[in-house]
């Protein structure tokens, strides 16, 4: 990703020195499309919760299982 964000300052470097017009870079572009009314922020709190319940129910699935590794080492 860093190699074509290179590039593209390169061509727009160049365009520029040699007065042609010049394109907006893609993480330009992606920015003028995020809505800036705090649609931003919900989003990243919904998958904020979501990311951590899942994180939460992998953690609980780990622990049973450790729990399940202990009591069959400790039987035989």
């Amino acid at each position: 990703m860093d190699y074509i964000t290179g590039e593209h300052r390169l061509v727009s470097w160049l365009n520029r020195l040699f007065g042609l017009p010049v394109e907006e870079s893609p993480v330009e572009k992606m920015i003028d499309k995020l809505p800036h009314d705090g649609e931003v922020e919900k989003v990243y709190q919904a998958r904020w919760v979501w990311y951590h319940t899942i994180l939460a129910a992998e953690i609980f699935f780990t622990n049973i299982l450790l729990i399940a590794i202990l009591i069959v080492v400790s039987v035989k």
